[in-house]
């Protein structure tokens, strides 16, 4: 049986007869404050109640995805819309090398924004959290990945250690779910690390290319793919690359050498018995490490702290080479970018901050927060 209009008028009052709020065409009553991305028809002098905290709100400023809603009465906390960051990026950890010729790791996925509005609030303390890189592995182990990078809702995903499918370490994932009016522009650095051959080891996946595959037998490890250059990131003065990939492992003796570990920060490839390991990738915040042979204590490199990037792959055992540890996945980081005519954001964790050429530098290189001030 169809609903009686008075039945439905009873629905839309309070006991006293009054119409209730929520029935208003211009009020919403929720159970959270509004957000900037909050977009009621109405428009300017949409009434916004919170009926947990009994705080209400005006909208003043009807943009789309860039409100304002003003605080009623004695409560606290407007919510203005963040004009935006100049740029972010974020990075993974980078994977390890892999043991016995599995292959080297992966750089951590890149993702690099610019003009970043999100759903960033003046007020609001968002948490910064860097990945570390996957640790060194030794015996026939696969390496370990990288863990993920997280801030403002988005993910750098961690870099996969070598051996993990039957090629090197890919790169972390490198996407957004962000709504394209939210920033101005967006790219994802991600690759594929070098097929395995069995020997030598290939190369992992850098942010700028694929890590390197090399034909089966005896020969040089597989390089890893190179990183990607973002400039002015970290304190205003930088051009480095960042996220390269590992530098896979030769097998041979004195004619072998190792990979070279991608350029941002790669480890280098270790060798069997004799060569010469795989160089460091350079051009770095800090520079990957070669590889070693001879029963070094560490066959594979370490990739970079802070740079995202693969470590180096391990030689086989055998033959007198006794030593197979691989190299350490190099940790994530942050950069944050705002104009220096906004405030100076609150902060913890102790990131790098800078203040040049018309701008305020934040570089997480460890987890921390950030808080935007009007």
């Amino acid at each position: 049986m169809a609903e009686s209009n008075a039945s439905k008028f009873a629905q839309r009052v309070n006991a006293d007869g009054k119409l209730k709020l929520e029935e208003m065409s211009d009020v919403t009553v929720s159970t959270t404050d509004p957000g900037s991305t909050e977009n009621p028809a109405s428009g300017l002098g949409h009434l916004w109640i919170n009926k947990t905290t009994g705080e209400s709100y005006v909208l003043t400023n009807a943009t789309t995805n860039q409100n304002d809603w003003i605080n009623q009465g004695e409560g606290t906390g407007n919510r203005r819309f963040f004009p935006g960051l100049s740029k972010l990026m974020m990075i993974g950890g980078g994977g390890s090398g892999g043991a016995n010729m599995r292959g080297a790791g992966g750089a951590g996925g890149v993702l690099y924004f610019t003009g970043y509005k999100g759903a960033i609030q003046y007020g609001t303390q968002y948490t910064i959290t860097v990945g570390n890189g996957g640790t060194e592995v030794t015996g026939d182990s696969e390496g370990n990945n990288g863990a993920n990078t997280t801030a403002f809702g988005e993910t750098a995903g961690g870099g996969l250690g070598g051996g993990t499918e039957p090629t090197a370490g890919d790169s972390g994932t490198a996407t957004t779910s962000t709504s394209a009016s939210l920033y101005t522009t967006f790219t994802g650095y991600s690759n594929t690390g070098g097929s395995s051959t069995g020997n030598p080891g290939p190369g992992g996946a850098g942010a700028g290319a694929d890590g390197e595959t090399r034909p089966s037998g005896n020969g040089p490890g597989g390089a890893g793919g190179a990183g990607v250059q973002i400039t002015n990131i970290y304190n205003g003065s930088d051009s480095y690359y960042w996220a390269g990939g590992g530098g896979g492992a030769s097998y041979a003796e004195g004619d072998g050498d190792g990979g070279a570990g991608g350029i941002g920060g790669g480890g280098g490839g270790g060798v069997f018995r004799s060569g010469t390991g795989g160089a460091g990738g350079g051009s770095a915040l800090n520079n990957g490490t070669a590889g070693n042979g001879n029963n070094d204590a560490t066959n594979g490199g370490d990739a970079g702290a802070n740079t995202g990037s693969g470590g180096g792959n391990s030689s086989h055992i055998g033959g007198g080479e006794t030593s197979s540890a691989s190299g350490d996945g190099g940790s994530g980081i942050v950069c944050i970018v705002i104009p220096d005519s906004y405030s100076a954001a609150t902060t913890t964790g102790s990131p790098v901050t800078t203040t040049t050429g018309g701008f305020r530098y934040y570089a997480f290189t460890s987890s921390g927060s950030i808080t935007f001030n009007e």
